[in-house]
């Protein structure tokens, strides 16, 4: 069944190129001994296509393209992209969010997928039509699903169109916006893309990194979790922090901050012991203050819980921490050890 609106005759032609492909495939792959692997299904959707397109305005016009091209088959302005699992089900990876590789030229793309599983089978649908969702592997790409309901897509998700997103220039910023507003709360956003830092595809325990990258968790989680002064410290966001950041995991995040017992610091001339998590506060004070003024705002009120990051974000910060109701030393607030620590 077509899922989509014939807008004019050349595209009406092309549809009916496609489901006559569809139905010699079917006709194919359900009187055939042995199913074929994706490459050559491809193959098959292309001979097929062409002999389909005989006698109409796309005779000669179906191509194959690259391996590496999206899409697989072009044919004037319309595009083919085959698709194939061997499992009983319409779901499967699609193609790069960026289409850094798509042809030029080509204004619609349709999807046509084979469903080798149990009885074999075939659909097509507009490509925007059949995509939920993104998912990652070794770079952001499109989840394809032929049986998505109209309206359902990720770009109706997002608030925009697939011609829209595509051609906006910051298409990986967008996704990552739209997903960011669906976090619940411990959720953090794993992402790999061309804009990531991204040190190695090796996860790594915490206490295997370099002591460089160890304190400047530390500090990055300080700054950005306020919920690490409550009287009972919340280590969700630290540790989907670790995993997106650092590539790292830890077995016992609250060690990292509180491991070693009490430590003394001097605060207004006198010696007080203070628990590590203050003792760090205390003796990384320099090196917050630099890394809080240095933070990107948008980085800043992702994490923080504020609409809005203030021109003053070393005081913001200090409420912060202050208001998350946890220990004090005698009456010193974590601001005042904040600062005491900048004073020495």
């Amino acid at each position: 069944m077509m899922h989509i609106s014939k807008q004019n005759s050349a595209e009406e032609t092309f549809l009916e190129i496609l489901e006559n492909t569809k139905n010699n495939l079917i006709s194919k792959l359900q009187n055939s001994q042995s199913l074929p692997n994706p490459t050559q299904f491809e193959a098959m959707v292309y001979e097929v296509m062409k002999v389909e397109a005989v006698g109409t305005e796309f005779e000669g016009l179906i191509k194959q393209t690259s391996t590496t091209a999206f899409p697989d088959i072009v044919a004037g302005i319309f595009g083919v992209e085959v698709k194939m699992t061997a499992k009983d089900q319409w779901r499967s990876v699609g193609n790069s969010v960026l289409e850094s590789l798509r042809e030029a030229g080509i204004d619609k793309v349709y999807v046509l997928f084979g469903k080798l599983g149990g009885v074999p089978d075939i659909k097509y649908r507009l490509y925007q039509d059949c995509l939920p969702a993104v998912s990652v592997t070794h770079s952001p790409r499109y989840q394809i699903d032929m049986n998505l309901s109209l309206g359902k897509s990720i770009f109706d998700k997002i608030g925009t169109t697939y011609d829209q997103l595509r051609q906006s220039g910051n298409t990986i910023e967008q996704i990552k916006n739209y997903y960011r507003s669906e976090l619940k709360s411990g959720e953090g956003l794993w992402w790999i893309d061309e804009e990531s830092e991204v040190r190695s595809p090796i996860i790594k325990q915490f206490h295997t990194l370099e002591s460089a990258d160890k304190e400047m968790f530390k500090i990055d989680c300080l700054i950005l979790f306020s919920e690490l002064f409550k009287g009972r410290a919340n280590y969700e966001r630290a540790a989907t922090y670790m995993m997106t950041e650092l590539g790292a995991v830890s077995t016992n995040l609250r060690d990292v901050f509180s491991a070693g017992g009490q430590e003394e610091i001097a605060l207004a001339g006198e010696k007080k012991s203070v628990s590590q998590l203050f003792f760090q506060l205390y003796t990384l004070a320099p090196q917050i203050l630099k890394r809080l003024n240095g933070f990107d705002k948008a980085t800043l009120e992702f994490y923080w819980p504020v609409s809005l990051v203030l021109p003053n974000r070393v005081n913001q910060w200090q409420e912060l921490i202050d208001q998350a109701g946890g220990d004090k030393v005698d009456t010193w607030l974590p601001s005042e050890i904040f600062q005491a620590g900048l004073r020495e």
